[in-house]
C-alpha cells in the first residue's frame, strides 16, 4: 500500500490510520490472547538484478464454484490443524501362478506407458486437453519459492521466507514511480497500480525493464486505488483473478462499519465490480491457490480477515496485537501456509519490518506467534504479490 503524501503523514490523525472508535469487523473476533508477538534480530542481503526473455501472459481463463460458507470462530484465534490419517493397511497377499517362461517373453514395450512425462505437466491426464492456468516450468525467477515486494520508489525485488532475506530484480520499466500496490499472476507479471491514477502496469518478473499496458481502464465505478492480489477460483481450479479492497483517497486509512468497497476484476475484458462491502477504507489483499481471499487492514489493531469472495463479508477475524500500520507503508502475503507482513512500524519512511504469523501453528505450541524477522529491510514496501503458484501448505 502506498505511503501516503508526506503532508499527510504530518498529521498525527493520519498516522494512526484509523478511527477513534472502536474497530468494526464482520465475522467473529478471535482471542487476541491467541496471538503473540516475539522478536528475533536477522540479516537481510541484497543481489543485482536478473533478466531475461518476457512472455505476454494475462489473467485466469475462468471462474467456478459456489460461495462457500464458514462459520466463525468465536472462542479462540488458534488455527491448529492437526488432521491424522487413520486409514489401516491392507493385509492381503496373492500368490502369482504365472508360468516364468510368459514373463521372459512378453514384450516390453506392450506394458510400458508411452505418455512424454512432459506432457504430465501441462495435461489434463483424465482428457487430454491442456491443463487451464498451468504454472510455467521453465521460467527464470520462479514464482513458488519466495514474495514479490514493490519499493516505494518502483523496484521490484523478491523476499525469500527460508532464508529471511531480499534480492533486488530492478528498476521497473513503467517511467512512473509512484507505486501504490501489486499482484502477481501465473504466468510470471507483476501487475502494479500507481497511487492516485489507479494505472494498471504489467512487468516481466525475469525482466523487469519489460513494462506493458494491460488495458485496464483506470476509475471504474469511481474507484481508483485498490490493495489487491490474484486468488484462484478455487482448490480444483487454478485460474485466478484479482481481488482488491478500496482507499478513497480522502484522508488516512481508517476502519469502521462498510468503510470499503470489495472489488474484482474480470479476467476476460478487465471490468471491475465491486461484490460488497468491508470494514476498512485502504487495506492490503493476498490470495492462495486454494481459493481464499485474506485482507489485512485496520487499526488497534491491525487485523487479519478472510474474506468470503462473493461478498467481501469477514468469514474470520484474528486482531494482530502489536502489529501496527502507521503512515500507509504495507503489504503482506500468504505463503506455504503463513503469513508475512511488511510494515513501517516504526515511522522511518526507509526501511519496512517484516513480521512472521504462524498461521498454521506448525511449530504446535497451540499459538499462532507473531514474530518480527527484520526490522530495517533494504526497502520500503508498498506492495507484496505472491503467485497462485506458490505452496499452500509447509515446505
Amino acid at each position: 500500500m502506498r505511503t501516503l503524501p508526506l503532508p499527510a503523514i504530518a498529521l498525527s490523525c493520519l498516522l494512526a490510520c484509523g478511527d477513534d472508535g472502536a474497530a468494526q469487523t464482520d465475522g467473529a473476533s478471535m482471542s487476541a490472547s491467541d496471538t503473540t508477538m516475539t522478536n528475533t534480530s536477522s540479516t537481510s542481503t541484497s543481489a543485482g538484478p536478473t533478466s531475461a526473455t518476457s512472455e505476454d501472459g494475462t489473467m485466469g481463463e475462468s471462474e467456478s464454484g459456489t460461495p462457500t460458507t464458514t462459520t466463525p470462530t468465536t472462542s479462540t484465534s488458534t488455527s491448529t490443524s492437526t488432521s491424522t490419517s487413520t486409514t489401516e493397511p491392507g493385509t492381503s497377499t496373492s500368490t502369482s501362478t504365472t508360468d516364468p517362461i510368459d514373463t521372459t517373453t512378453t514384450d516390453t514395450s506392450t506394458s510400458t506407458s508411452t505418455t512424454d512425462p512432459i506432457d504430465t505437466t501441462t495435461t489434463d491426464t483424465t482428457t487430454g486437453d491442456p491443463e487451464p492456468c498451468a504454472c510455467p516450468d521453465d521460467i527464470e525467477v520462479p514464482l513458488d519459492d519466495g514474495i514479490f515486494v514493490l519499493s516505494d520508489d518502483a523496484e521490484l525485488w523478491k523476499y525469500f521466507p527460508e532464508s529471511n532475506s531480499f534480492t533486488m530484480l530492478g528498476q521497473i520499466g513503467c517511467g512512473m514511480t509512484n507505486t501504490f500496490s501489486m499482484a502477481v499472476d501465473r504466468l510470471g507479471y507483476a501487475w502494479v497500480q500507481f497511487n492516485g491514477t489507479g494505472q494498471l502496469r504489467k512487468v516481466d518478473v525475469t525482466n523487469v525493464a519489460d513494462c506493458s499496458d494491460p488495458g485496464f481502464v483506470a476509475a471504474q465505478n469511481g474507484v481508483v486505488n485498490f490493495g489487491m492480489a490474484f486468488v484462484s477460483n478455487s482448490a480444483s481450479d487454478k485460474c485466478d483473478r484479482i481481488y482488491g479492497n478500496t482507499y478513497s483517497g480522502f484522508g488516512g486509512y481508517s476502519e469502521g462499519p462498510n468503510a470499503g468497497d470489495f472489488v474484482t476484476i474480470d479476467p476476460n475484458n478487465l471490468a471491475l465490480s465491486k461484490l460488497g462491502k468491508t470494514n476498512f477504507d485502504g487495506a492490503e489483499l493476498t490470495g492462495t491457490g486454494d481459493g481464499r481471499a485474506f485482507i489485512f487492514g485496520g487499526a488497534f489493531p491491525s487485523k487479519l480477515v478472510q474474506a468470503d469472495k462473493d461478498t467481501g463479508a469477514a468469514l474470520e477475524v484474528l486482531p494482530l496485537n502489536g502489529l501496527e500500520i502507521n503512515n500507509g507503508a504495507f503489504a503482506f502475503a500468504f505463503f506455504a501456509g503463513d503469513f508475512y507482513f511488511f510494515t513501517d512500524s516504526d515511522n522511518d519512511l526507509f526501511n519496512s519490518e517484516v513480521t512472521h504469523l504462524d498461521y498454521d501453528d506448525s511449530d504446535m505450541n497451540g499459538i499462532q506467534d507473531l514474530t518480527v524477522l527484520t526490522q530495517d529491510a533494504p526497502l520500503l514496501v508498498v506492495g507484496a504479490g505472491v503467485s497462485t503458484c506458490a505452496p499452500v501448505l509447509p515446505m
